[in-house]
């Protein structure tokens, strides 16, 4: 137990570096590792990416509730435009969590190498898949947190590959888009954990010290560092220049989608 808890302790300095460098929340880096971990730890193969998923949702809470304080700090979040995404990320990211136990663990662990390989690609070569800014409404900006709930519920992570993008093109600067991304990673989190919960309630065949789909020790002893690592990833975010930012996130992309797909 005290080598588990040392492997998750590590992986939860760089889980939350990078959740305040990027208003990620950490899935990114979490969920890959915990994956490789599990399988390490002989747990089901059935369950195991399940598992990394929900408890790389949990991790998060803590995680993304330390970078989005931090970016507060900095004045960096735009609570008109939090608000009424994070109402509509309370219903999507219980719905993610439900829909993902439905998908076999392997087809869910090439679509999300797929998926971060393609973003790493979309960030670097900076691609648009429309140039048109949206224009802020209430309607619009719950109906996008209910997307970003719901995908980012399924993909283990606190939502800024999506909520990044759509802020920025409501009109923040990135910096900005950032610090409120990493605030929509609480809620996502919050109730991605709560959808986890729900759909692993009395499996019989979870490991020990599992709730639902959350491996406890994991989400202890990622949590455990990361709330402190994540200041220090805020500070960054707004040390780097914005082309930096770009092409850190693109490489640390392809990284984890090459990982994802050979482990």
């Amino acid at each position: 137990m005290f080598d588990e808890l040392l492997i998750f302790a590590s992986l939860g300095v760089i889980a939350g570096l990078l959740a305040g460098l990027f208003g990620i929340g950490g899935g990114l880096v979490i969920v890959p590792v915990l994956i490789g971990t599990f399988i390490n730890l002989g747990f089901d193969s059935e369950i195991v990416v399940h598992m990394a998923i929900g408890s790389a949702i949990a991790c998060i809470i803590f995680t993304g509730l330390s970078s989005a304080n931090a970016h507060n700090k900095k004045g960096s979040i735009n609570f008109g435009y939090f608000k009424p995404v994070a109402f509509g990320i309370t219903f999507g990211a219980i719905a993610g969590a439900l829909f993902a136990v439905q998908i076999k663990g392997l087809i869910l662990k090439l679509a999300i190498a797929l998926f971060i390989f393609l973003m790493g690609l979309k960030i670097l070569f900076n691609i648009n898949f429309s140039s048109k800014e949206i224009k802020h409404s209430n309607k619009k900006s719950v109906l996008a947190g209910s997307a970003i709930g719901f995908f980012s519920s399924i993909l283990g992570i606190g939502g800024g590959v999506f909520s990044v993008p759509y802020f920025k093109s409501s009109g923040l600067n990135l910096t900005t888009a950032i610090g409120t991304s990493a605030a929509c990673g609480v809620p996502i989190a919050i109730f991605g954990t709560l959808g986890y919960v729900i759909a692993g309630n009395g499996l019989t065949e979870m490991p020990k010290y599992t709730y639902g789909y959350v491996y406890l020790p994991a989400v202890l002893g990622v949590s455990i560092t990361s709330i402190f690592a994540a200041k220090y990833g805020a500070d960054l975010a707004h040390f780097l220049s914005q082309e930096s930012l770009k092409k850190l996130l693109a490489g640390w992309f392809f990284i984890v989608s090459l990982y994802m797909f050979i482990v």
